[in-house]
């Protein structure tokens, strides 16, 4: 991706991308961000149906997580995010965001399962969501198998087992 390309697809000079991200890594990072926008709430409705339920929320928010994974532009987008984040601190901040943005989205849900008891008290969504979505990410990435609500629900339910 260069300045260029960009400048194209989008029907406006360079300099006007130029002026926007002046630096090449500046223009690849605000990609891979635009490449992952905040998982959704769970739709009031459904949340209704559930009666509330925390689990019902995590399963939601987990399985638009793993939906995203699936899409190969967002697997694309996540590979490039790790691969750098070793060596370039664009890359690392991206990774803590998504990390970060995958928490917050759990953290009301999280929340509402402590309060109710159905996790332990020392559960914090940052370790929900490496509980969670790293399983989810070995069997999407390494094992290369998709992710159906099946192996999100196991996953989210192995996790509030092992944390009851």
């Amino acid at each position: 991706m260069t300045h260029q390309t960009v400048a194209t697809r989008a029907g406006v000079g360079r300099a006007t991308v130029y002026r926007h991200w002046p630096g090449l890594l500046d223009l690849r990072l605000a990609a891979l961000e635009a490449g992952m926008p905040p998982l959704p709430p769970m739709p009031e409705e459904l949340r209704a149906a559930s009666g509330n339920d925390p689990r019902a929320e995590l399963v939601h928010r987990l399985g638009v997580l793993a939906e995203r994974w699936d899409d190969e532009q967002s697997g694309a987008v996540l590979a490039a995010i790790l691969g750098g984040s070793r060596h370039d601190e664009g890359m690392r901040r991206l990774r803590e965001s998504l990390l970060n943005q995958i928490a917050d989205a759990l953290r009301p849900a999280v929340a509402v399962a402590v309060e109710r008891g159905r996790l332990r008290s020392d559960v914090t969504p940052e370790t929900f969501a490496m509980a969670t979505a790293g399983p989810l990410f070995f069997e999407r990435f390494l094992a290369g198998n998709r992710l159906g609500r099946d192996t999100v629900e196991a996953v989210v339910d192995a996790a509030m087992r092992g944390w009851s």
